[in-house]
């Protein structure tokens, strides 16, 4: 288990995004700003583990990098708890009360020291047993670990109170600070635009929101993002429909339209 951190010597840096159809291998030269290597392998009928281990025999990628920084980035069901009351010996038995039918995995966490709260997840254990043989110095984040602490700190303190829709896929996960802190995170499908507008609408009105001085955020990629704000901005006047440039203005990164945007945030983070 880890906690955040940040490392200035890296020349080369492999991601592995985990997500529950595939796995992808991105591969960053921080010498060469922008350009990103790709590589997916989806399941397609394979256990993850089997899908690694093909991934890792047949990889150009890896052929061609030595010993590289490595991160692993997954989608797995994952839960915030605050700092003060937070100790990892109980990571797994807190992970497990609240995810009690999920497949029991590897449990990590990550440390967000500016929001004070533990992001905890899981990775399939043969997964990661595998990874680690591979990669031993690896890292593991959860996709929305960098996303909460990198857009907390890039929002101003006499910034309208906001609610973030992060899109990816046919995912978007919906996100509030208030006073400095982690008000509200969750997931919610978003695969056609009715669906995310009547789940992010709800979440906003749960959340007490003023649609006369408040404003939503939509960020990420995904195949409803756009048709979701042309339906929000109906109901709500102050609606921002951003890419990945708006946000991350200083990373060459942004400006690849291949590189997720929780990738992203992490890359922003470690680079």
């Amino acid at each position: 288990m880890q906690a955040t951190g940040n490392n200035q010597n890296q020349s080369y840096i492999l991601s592995i995004r985990l997500r529950a159809d595939g796995l992808s291998f991105y591969g960053c030269n921080t010498a060469q700003a922008g350009q990103v290597a790709i590589e997916h392998y989806p399941y397609a009928g394979r256990t993850a583990v089997e899908t690694l281990r093909q991934a890792l025999d047949r990889s150009p990628m890896l052929r061609e990098c030595d010993s590289p920084t490595t991160y692993a980035l997954t989608d797995s069901p994952s839960m915030q708890v605050p700092l003060e009351c937070f100790r990892k010996e109980d990571v797994h038995t807190l992970y497990r009360l609240t995810y009690a039918q999920e497949k029991t995995g590897k449990t990590y966490y990550n440390i967000l020291p500016h929001l004070e709260v533990a992001q905890i997840f899981t990775v399939d254990p043969e997964t990661e047993h595998l990874l680690r043989l591979a990669f031993p110095g690896i890292r593991f984040y959860h996709s929305h670990s960098m996303i909460l602490e990198k857009l907390w700190l890039l929002q101003r303190q006499d910034s309208p109170k906001t609610l973030y829709a992060c899109f990816d896929g046919n995912q978007a996960f919906l996100f509030c600070y208030k006073e400095q802190k982690l008000q509200y995170a969750n997931t919610f499908p978003a695969d056609k635009a009715d669906n995310a507008a009547y789940f992010l609408l709800s979440v906003w009105k749960g959340l007490g929101l003023d649609a006369g001085e408040d404003t939503c955020v939509l960020a990420g990629r995904g195949e409803a993002k756009d048709e979701t704000a042309l339906r929000l901005e109906r109901f709500l006047p102050h609606v921002r429909n951003t890419e990945a440039t708006d946000i991350f203005r200083r990373s060459a990164l942004a400006r690849n339209p291949q590189v997720p945007f929780d990738l992203l945030a992490l890359l922003v983070h470690v680079i």
